[in-house]
């Protein structure tokens, strides 16, 4: 009878051990996977936010028609509008800084100022600047602003020294303000650098 008590006692603790060991297991496989699915939302939310960067730009600027800076609508760039934006950025720095409109989630290009910094250029056919105002690019990385760091040589990345480069480009027609002027098709850049 002694025996029959002791081989009790020895399946209950081998129970308890391997249902201690499930759950311990278990909990391990949803932690793991908990931890995989979250990394996978944030890289998500991360795409989602720069393949509306256009759209963002446009919709915001729509703020700003007021001023005379809306300079970017239905792939169209206004060269006179865009001189009006480019003087006020120039001012400020970062583009995403610069409030376009009284609504205080309406600025920049949609983008967290705290997490990118942007440069926003145009460039034609032959790969050359286009003037924004009398600068070459707009807004400020860490080495100083885009201008001078893209300027300087075509080929130098001004986000060298950030985490990570975005570089999104989109065809736009540039109207330089009357039919009897050259609108052409050039290239709308932005690089994108996330800190």
């Amino acid at each position: 009878m002694k025996s029959s008590i002791t081989k009790a006692k020895k399946a209950q603790i081998i129970t308890f051990d391997f249902s201690t060991s499930l759950i311990v297991f278990l909990l391990f496989i949803a932690v793991f996977i908990g931890l995989f699915l979250l990394s996978q939302g944030i890289e998500k939310k991360q795409e989602f936010e720069l393949e509306y960067v256009f759209a963002n730009l446009e919709n915001n600027l729509q703020y700003n028609a007021t001023q005379n800076r809306d300079f970017f609508r239905d792939y169209r760039v206004n060269e006179e509008k865009l001189n009006s934006f480019a003087s006020a950025i120039t001012s400020t720095g970062s583009i995403d800084e610069y409030v376009v409109g009284t609504i205080g989630a309406a600025h920049g290009i949609g983008l967290d100022a705290a997490a990118y910094d942007v440069c926003l250029y145009l460039t034609d056919n032959n790969n050359q600047l286009i003037s924004l105002g009398g600068a070459t690019a707009l807004g400020m990385v860490k080495s100083g602003s885009c201008a001078s760091v893209i300027a300087s040589v075509a080929s130098t990345d001004p986000c060298s020294s950030y985490k990570q480069t975005i570089s999104i480009f989109k065809p736009v027609l540039f109207d330089e303000g009357s039919p009897t002027n050259n609108n052409r098709i050039v290239q709308m850049n932005l690089v994108i650098c996330k800190k």
